[in-house]
């Protein structure tokens, strides 16, 4: 899933939370375009990425658009 922000903070824009089986990674965008992120951070659960993007950058549940999952072999912070 991700969102765009709707005013950055910082170089923020956009965030996707990505959720694996070795856990849960925030990727952090510094565009709304469809490119790689510059930043990702690492938590263990999803409730725990969620919070702190609610937290951090006051995205609100209207912003978070679902996607599927990048196919094997596909970067994870691209949306396909």
């Amino acid at each position: 899933m991700y969102a765009l922000l709707k005013e950055h903070v910082n170089d923020v824009r956009k965030l996707m939370i990505y959720d694996n089986e070795n856990g849960v990674y925030v990727f952090l965008y510094d565009t709304q375009e469809d490119k790689s992120g510059f930043a990702d951070l690492w938590f263990e659960t999803f409730d725990e990425a969620f919070d702190y993007c609610i937290e951090k950058y006051k995205v609100i549940q209207d912003q978070w658009v679902v996607i599927k999952d990048p196919k094997e072999g596909q970067q994870h912070d691209i949306i396909n």
